[in-house]
């Protein structure tokens, strides 16, 4: 198993985890995005774009992982595309680091984030 709760077997919960974990960094260092968006704005193939690259892969790979896992114990349909959803789950954070950036409103992104998860969840679950 991936996630990092031994007292709770629940990979959803640890996807969230992940999700309100990634959302505290950003608000915690609220230049980050703004670095991020300069590099990623420019053509050329930096050290920094490269590693970037690089790192979302193996995030994606890590929430597929888990997305697989929350397959096989039911709380996630098995029709649903894991890589798919993994790309997704990045999305709904770079949506709101986005929206927050635009609005200038950075901090107030961990208010937004438990409703995001909820609805990148019922995306996913699984009809009990």
């Amino acid at each position: 198993m991936i996630h990092s709760s031994p007292s709770d077997p629940s990979p959803m919960k640890s996807l969230e985890a992940m999700f309100m974990a990634d959302v505290a960094y950003v608000a915690g260092h609220p230049n980050i995005p703004r670095i991020l968006l300069g590099t990623l704005a420019t053509k050329e193939k930096s050290a920094l774009k490269l590693m970037l690259e690089a790192f979302v892969r193996r995030y994606e790979r890590r929430i597929s992982c888990l997305i697989e896992e929350a397959q096989q114990c039911g709380e996630v349909r098995a029709t649903v595309d894991k890589e798919g959803a993994a790309r997704l789950f990045i999305a709904a954070i770079q949506h709101l680091v986005f929206r927050a950036l635009v609005a200038d409103e950075l901090s107030k992104i961990r208010e937004a984030a438990p409703a995001a998860f909820t609805s990148y969840r019922r995306c996913l679950e699984a009809i009990q």
